[in-house]
């Protein structure tokens, strides 16, 4: 069962039971008069079964059959339909008994898109729905909807759930109404360049991992389960210079509708233990306003593969696990074999010798597995990646003040101290920057600027005003202040925007309002989307054990 951060559970499992039953959908007709074998409901009634077969939109070009003999294959024989049209709609007869006892599977194909039997996707018909080929299934006993979602509650009825529980389970692990299983073509239509929060949403991940490979988990979400750790990151230059964060997963009790686990960090620098703010830092701006995130901010998730999770009750994911087995590997093998990985989370840009010198030869035990955590954020979130060294001067303590001390007029030769950072443009050594020609009290004319930035990124040259102006506002959000930009350059080198956020911390206080910088999570799935390196519980106690940490 794999381990991920937290999201609090919106539905009784009791109601998302009794809602799956009525949704299990589609239709099983029984075409007989009741001769032959015991009347009409006998195990060699014919019936039809029929329904539609989506992914992202509907699919064409996919044949479904009854799996008799369960080897994900329509063999000859088995009960089968024409291949689908665009509309998605498939129909089969067969006999009751077989219709209850075995489950529907949809082959969806890869090939040429002028082929008949390559898989077309609606939402983009022009290429194949999918680079590999992977099945989708639906639960034996009805006709219906056949989609990743309804495979996903399959892998629940395959690890012994009925399907009722299956369901139930699922509509809690995606956060989505239990009739959204077998009917999502109702919600926003996808787009990659604006991800949303739907069960089309959910379907597009779990069909990702059917493209890959990924074993499906249908978490039980009222089971106990035991506390436990995983490694989240890791810097290591010797035992008085490290950094490391791990998930310490609380143990739960049974009938408890989500996991919480503490976001625990710590470290040395100098031989000194680092302070709490040192460690932690972040805030991100939650429905009831900003919070400060430290190790008393619970992460909360569902359990399975996919689940969901919420960080600092400001940033929802959706992800998932690949498992590898690490058992026997060399622990500074795994170090640097990851340093090859864009998603290493073990001394990412930084020397490896005193680590691995310090590791040894030792190697992995058996139950050792590192997990390949790819995560889809699902709604917009603003977050601030350090309150200690992201705030202005206090002088520029408000929104105003800010816009007042980067007039235009003021920027006629731009520089680093007359215009306002707005991080980078196309690469790291590009800076832009912006400055502000008032029309109103909440917004007016942004003018951009490109700067040339020196290697470690603290020195400013060459700026230059780019040609398009923009504009700004100051817009409040779940009851805060915010400065936000519009009309500027493209900043491929970031997957955010900048912004700038007022917050006063202490109500009556004024000297706990600062302005700081912020970034606001651009919408589009490659921006949304990444994938990080962590250590199972057991990997990383035999790695901590290594380390004396």
């Amino acid at each position: 069962m794999r381990y991920t951060n937290g999201r609090r559970l919106p539905y009784s499992l009791t109601i998302i039971a009794a809602l799956a039953m009525a949704a299990c959908g589609g239709s099983s007709n029984d075409d007989t008069d009741g001769g032959g074998d015991g009347g009409g409901g006998g195990s060699g009634a014919s019936i039809t079964l029929s329904g539609e077969v989506a992914r992202l939109g509907t699919l064409k070009n996919v044949v479904v059959c009854l799996d008799l003999n369960g080897n994900d294959v329509c063999d000859s024989g088995e009960p089968a339909s024409s291949a689908t049209g665009a509309d998605g709609k498939y129909s089969l007869s067969t006999t009751a008994s077989q219709g209850a006892a075995a489950r529907l599977i949809a082959p969806v194909k890869t090939g040429d898109p002028a082929a008949a039997t390559t898989a077309i996707d609606s939402h983009n018909p022009a290429v194949a729905a999918t680079d590999a080929d992977y099945v989708l299934k639906r639960p034996a006993g009805s006709g219906g909807a056949i989609n990743p979602l309804t495979t996903l509650a399959q892998a629940g009825v395959a690890a012994g759930m009925t399907e009722a529980d299956a369901r139930a389970n699922v509509a809690l692990q995606l956060a989505i109404g239990a009739a959204k299983i077998d009917n999502y073509q109702d919600d926003p239509a996808w787009d990659d360049a604006q991800v949303r929060d739907t069960a089309r949403t959910a379907a597009a991940v779990v069909s990702g991992m059917l493209r890959q490979g990924i074993a499906l988990e249908v978490g039980n979400q009222q089971a106990a389960a035991p506390a436990s750790t995983i490694l989240r990151q890791l810097n290591y230059s010797g035992s008085g210079d490290y950094y490391l964060r791990a998930h310490d997963r609380q143990a739960r009790a049974a009938g408890t509708a989500e996991e919480q686990s503490v976001d625990a960090r710590s470290g040395k620098s100098g031989g000194v233990d680092m302070t709490e703010d040192s460690l932690y830092g972040n805030a991100f701006l939650t429905p009831s306003g900003w919070k400060y995130c430290d190790r008393r901010v619970l992460l909360r998730s569902t359990l399975g593969n996919p689940n969901r999770a919420v960080y600092c009750d400001g940033q929802t994911t959706l992800g998932w696990d690949r498992a590898n087995s690490v058992a026997g590997e060399a622990m500074a093998t795994l170090v640097n074999r990851w340093q090859a990985m864009p998603s290493n989370t073990i001394n990412a840009g930084i020397s490896t010798t005193a680590l691995t010198g310090k590791l040894g030869a030792a190697a992995f035990p058996a139950g050792a597995e590192e997990w390949i955590r790819t995560n889809v954020e699902l709604a917009p979130s603003i977050t601030i990646t350090s309150v200690w060294s992201r705030r202005l001067p206090q002088s520029r303590n408000t929104l105003e003040a800010v816009i007042a001390y980067y007039p235009t007029s003021g920027a006629a030769s731009p520089t680093g101290a007359n215009t306002l950072n707005l991080a980078l443009t196309s690469s790291a050594l590009k800076n832009l920057r912006v400055s502000f020609a008032p029309t109103d009290a909440t917004q007016g004319t942004a003018t951009y600027y490109e700067c040339d930035l020196n290697e470690a990124q603290t020195v400013v040259s060459n700026c230059a005003a780019i040609a398009a102006k923009g504009s700004y506002s100051i817009d409040t959000i779940n009851g805060a202040r915010v400065l936000r930009f519009a009309g500027q350059p493209p900043t491929p080198a970031l997957n955010y925007h900048v912004a700038y956020a007022e917050i006063q911390w202490t109500a009556g206080d004024p000297s706990s309002r600062w302005v700081y910088r912020a970034h606001e999570v651009k919408p589009s799935l490659s921006a949304r989307q990444s994938t990080t390196n962590r250590l199972n519980e057991t990997a990383w106690a035999a790695m901590k054990v290594q380390l004396g940490l």
